[in-house]
């Protein structure tokens, strides 16, 4: 267990980290990707229901 307690903190000083403006540049991004996923999500889950709805007053 401590030899991989020490290789894992060897690893993490080689470990290449992002700059702040990196960072935000991927937040908006991953938010982006968020929102649009969102959207898609409501559009379908709105088609579906309305679709069931339009299928139980048919019956």
């Amino acid at each position: 267990m401590i030899t991989f307690i020490k290789d894992s903190i060897r690893e993490l000083k080689h470990v290449v980290w992002p700059t702040r403006e990196e960072t935000k540049k991927y937040f908006a991004i991953v938010l982006v990707v968020l929102v649009i996923f969102w959207i898609y999500l409501f559009i379908a889950w709105s088609l579906f229901s309305n679709l069931l709805i339009a299928l139980d007053n048919l019956f």
